[in-house]
């Protein structure tokens, strides 16, 4: 896949742009708070509707604005060159495909697989295992419609439960609620570690080509509860409901799940340097685009937010080296790449576009 061609309007700080994205190598070149950023974000949309800097989508619009429209071209894999439009305001949102309303995110997630690389990657390393999980499963969705369908329906099922535990729901309420969240607790859980182990052994062959030395990097599935077995689980869950209602919440569970991503030194979070670790977030990024192509058969887009310049040199060019060469990037900086005449150049000013 590929773009060919962005159009949006009252989008962040831009009232109005369009850019001729027809090219493998795209770089939007400008100061810090100029809009390259908001430039991928909009590009980035496409994958799954979701921003990859906020989880606030009503503060997308142009201040002063309650709406914002969104056009693309693209050309893609198995449906050749294709118009999809996002459209948002208080009506809602709208997406459209050739003129066709998509009337489910199921049936439009991973349609359009995009991959953004950007400095807040870190967290997946320092933050909490919300945002970990929260990858996971971007990711996981993006390659499996029912993976999706049961990750919204336990998250649902969870939320009614914990309302029956903090309103004393009779056991007869909880039990029903307990069975339907337990056969989707299955399905993900097993679902992660199969895809999880698969994705670590991408990420080793990935790591290997941008580290300058064998750092033996795993990624480990660290599940909350064991959920291999519905049935199981349920009796789980039957079993924690006196602890859970003290709480007020479902304690075990695939919501409680977490990865971890280690070195031969130890975990990549307490032991690895800046650098092995910024390395280390590049690479997952990288190996999930190929996790992506393999099991989609489609080509991703590479979007690579001012994050490459925060590579030592080595590691920046042990990325180039295991980039596809047939993949399209478009990446941002405050300094032309090295051989800028191999990118095609916007200058963006004050959420204007200018082609350089």
């Amino acid at each position: 896949m590929r773009f060919l061609n962005l159009r949006l309007q009252n989008f962040r700080n831009m009232e109005f742009a369009e850019l001729p994205l027809n090219s493998n190598r795209i770089f939007l070149l400008g100061g810090n708070g100029q809009g390259k950023s908001n430039l991928l974000e909009a590009l980035g949309l496409v994958t799954a509707v979701r921003s990859f800097r906020t989880q606030t989508m009503v503060s997308l619009a142009q201040k002063g604005m309650d709406s914002y429209s969104l056009a693309y071209q693209l050309v893609h894999d198995s449906e050749g060159i294709t118009s999809l439009e996002i459209h948002s305001g208080s009506a809602g949102r709208k997406v459209l495909i050739d003129g066709e309303k998509v009337s489910r995110l199921v049936d439009f997630i991973g349609r359009f697989p995009t991959v953004t690389l950007c400095s807040s990657d870190l967290m997946l390393l320092r933050g909490s295992p919300s945002e970990r999980r929260r990858f996971i499963d971007l990711t996981l969705s993006v390659v499996n419609r029912s993976y999706y369908s049961s990750l919204r329906q336990f998250n649902s099922g969870i939320t009614e439960r914990n309302r029956l535990l903090k309103n004393n729901g009779s056991a007869a309420e909880l039990s029903a609620f307990e069975a339907e969240v337990a056969t989707h607790a299955c399905i993900i859980s097993n679902f992660r570690k199969e895809s999880i182990l698969k994705l670590g052994d991408v990420l080793s062959r990935v790591y290997a080509g941008i580290a300058e030395a064998d750092e033996g990097p795993v990624l480990s599935f660290r599940p909350n509860a064991d959920c291999h077995d519905a049935e199981a689980y349920c009796h789980m869950l039957r079993e924690s409901r006196e602890r859970d209602k003290l709480i007020g919440a479902t304690q075990r569970g695939p919501h409680r799940d977490d990865f971890s991503l280690s070195l031969s030194i130890g975990g990549a979070r307490e032991y690895a340097s800046d650098g092995q670790q910024r390395g280390l977030c590049v690479a997952l990024r990288v190996a999930q685009a190929s996790f992506y192509r393999e099991l989609l058969d489609r080509v991703p887009v590479l979007l690579a937010d001012d994050v490459l310049g925060e590579l030592d040199p080595i590691r920046r060019e042990g990325f180039w080296r295991t980039c596809p060469k047939d993949i399209q990037i478009i990446a941002t900086g405050t300094e032309l790449p090295s051989e800028p005449k191999k990118w095609v150049v916007f200058k963006i000013k004050n959420g204007q576009v200018a082609l350089s």
